[in-house]
């Protein structure tokens, strides 16, 4: 009865192939909400640690600076300005009056209203959280309790790994999915004449020009996407373009002075901390993008340039056996024909290998061009059958 379910059934089955690209692209969406779970967890604990204490500390600075105004207030009234002491007094109870507000001020405390704002609440946790994981760590708040620092070290000791393994990822899909839109639109713009196709000569002439290219290109689509985030970022906060910027390239870069943040206090900006969230995600997957672009050009440049330093060393060895045997006078029509190919051959390369072929064993090209010779120290062996 199984076999013959499968039989009837068994075309409806995915195929191997296909099999594994689903467990490919499952793969992928599993280490994606994992991260999410593992963030959201995170942030909720550092938020049951944290708020507590914090409440606490928050009126407890919040009664403590009533109270010492109060008093301030109080003696400045009650005090009789005859009093020998009256100006000693006054100045302690000052001094102690503006400690008390420092204090409160750097807890939190708005002194005007003498009301605070809570920073760990589950959204702000959330951002702290995000801010460990890409080692950005901005350092505007951060766990002050026991328990809280401890939890902190594990988070980050197991998902620091984490999120740097699934910025890794999302790079090297980004990657892939612009080389594969290159491949589509290239074409497109040699058949409209926008991009020039590069012969076989041209081919042939391994340098770092598509590196630097590359480079540029992405450069430009970096600096786009920092304007592009700089633009809202300056609307948002009483920053100035430039110094938005300047945010968004320190954050990306994982720098964090912390000398700018986001200002995400309240239960109104958690919107807005929300987009701070994913837009430092996505730039730190474009910077991992970007890089995986550039690393993929230069290896392919640089097997390029092994088996052109290959055909080179060949072509000199076969050169200098020919050469050698029309010296003796063993060298018939084809096998003159031959060498005359190859020293055209080598003369073109002679003037455009650059950096990366200083080593070419070239021991004599003096029948190549006017009898100036290149000397350099081989480190690349190839044998030949001659």
């Amino acid at each position: 009865m199984g076999l013959e379910l499968v039989e009837k059934f068994g075309h409806l089955l995915p195929s191997t192939e296909n099999m594994d690209k689903i467990k490919q692209v499952v793969a992928h969406i599993g280490l994606y909400i994992g991260l999410i779970g593992y963030t959201a967890i995170g942030a909720k604990i550092f938020q049951m640690i944290e708020n507590p204490h914090e409440v606490d500390t928050l009126e407890t600075y919040q009664a403590l600076l009533i109270s010492k105004r109060e008093v301030f207030l109080r003696s400045i009234w009650n005090e009789s300005s005859n009093n020998v002491n009256y100006r000693e007094t006054i100045d302690q109870l000052l001094v102690d009056y503006e400690t008390v507000v420092e204090e409160a001020v750097n807890n939190g405390i708005n002194v005007v209203t003498q009301d605070f704002t809570i920073s760990w609440n589950y959204i702000q946790s959330v951002f702290f959280s995000t801010t460990i994981l890409t080692t950005i760590g901005y350092g505007n708040f951060a766990p002050v309790t026991f328990p809280g620092r401890l939890f902190c070290i594990f988070f980050a000791i197991i998902g620091i790994p984490f999120t740097l393994s699934v910025i890794a990822d999302v790079g090297q899909i980004f990657a892939t999915l612009m080389t594969t839109i290159w491949d589509k639109v290239k074409p497109v713009m040699e058949k409209y004449k926008i991009f020039k196709e590069k012969t076989e000569d041209e081919e042939e002439e391994v340098g770092f020009a598509d590196n630097i290219k590359t480079a540029g290109g992405a450069l430009l689509f970096l600096i786009v996407f920092l304007s592009f985030g700089a633009y809202f970022i300056s609307i948002y906060e009483d920053l100035t373009f430039f110094d938005a910027f300047y945010f968004c390239f320190i954050t990306m870069t994982t720098i964090g002075f912390g000398d700018i943040v986001p200002n995400i206090v309240g239960d109104e900006k958690t919107a807005y901390m929300l987009l701070c969230t994913i837009y430092i995600l996505v730039g730190m997957t474009v910077f991992t993008t970007i890089i995986e672009i550039v690393r993929r050009q230069y290896a392919e440049s640089w097997r390029k340039m092994q088996e052109l330093r290959a055909q080179i060393q060949a072509q000199l060895r076969l050169a200098d056996h020919l050469r050698k045997l029309g010296e003796k006078g063993g060298l018939d029509a084809d096998a003159a024909a031959e060498l005359e190919a190859i020293r055209g051959n080598l003369a073109k390369y002679k003037g455009k290998m650059g950096k990366g072929f200083e080593d070419i064993a070239i021991d004599e090209l003096d029948w190549v061009n006017n009898n100036k010779r290149m000397k350099a120290v081989t480190i690349i062996f190839y044998e030949t059958s001659l």
